[in-house]
């Protein structure tokens, strides 16, 4: 706790004062861990704190670096839906099989060569090499990743089922939100509750 209270003074990406860097840590953790907004603001017995919870948790995906570029032994890429509002929406996330660290996330509204690509190409700014990809037996990757030059292999078992577990983790979480993101989301805002989630992921696995 102490460590993430000074990674928030040290960076300085909350200009206003009124509160705590202590306290605005300590909701943010309590929030990440589960808990609802208004039971975060009960628990640290501030009123007002379940408005302010979910943008600073937002907020707080700046703390953290986006994944080093180096070269990767080997990858795992899968998708699952989301739903953001009355809508269902497609989420992309690839992960190291080593470090378990995930090196992209992406909504798209749908599943195709197009998005693939696109995904592909932030998963490619933490590589510097093109290593093998486990993926499921999705038709729109393989053109995708023969394009880019990544050398892949059809997978539901073995390594890949790491994806899997991530994808488990996160939707534990958002089953607080009744398997959505909370009501009035864009889906600007739930991308950026996704890399904020993904950053302390990361932080927690690398530490």
């Amino acid at each position: 706790m102490p460590r993430f209270a000074e990674l928030l003074r040290r960076t300085r990406i909350f200009r206003r004062r009124r509160t705590s860097d202590l306290t605005k840590a300590l909701a943010v953790l309590a929030y990440h861990g589960g808990l609802s907004p208004r039971r975060t603001g009960r628990l640290l017995r501030v009123r007002w704190l379940h408005e302010a919870v979910r943008p600073w948790y937002r907020r707080c995906r700046e703390l953290f670096p986006p994944p080093e570029k180096r070269e990767r032994r080997a990858l795992a890429i899968d998708e699952t839906k989301v739903r953001i509002g009355m809508a269902w929406w497609y989420l992309w996330a690839a992960i190291d099989l080593d470090s378990k660290e995930i090196l992209a996330v992406q909504l798209t509204m749908t599943r195709s060569h197009f998005d693939t690509i696109v995904f592909l190409g932030e998963v490619g700014r933490s590589c510097t090499n093109r290593r093998l990809v486990y993926v499921d037996g999705g038709p729109w990757y393989p053109w995708a990743l023969r394009g880019y030059g990544f050398p892949y292999e059809w997978r539901t078992f073995g390594p890949w089922p790491a994806i899997e577990r991530w994808f488990g983790l996160l939707q534990r979480r958002t089953r607080r939100f009744h398997n959505a993101f909370p009501h009035g989301s864009s889906a600007r805002s739930a991308l950026e509750w996704l890399e904020a989630w993904v950053g302390y992921y990361n932080w927690e696995a690398l530490r």
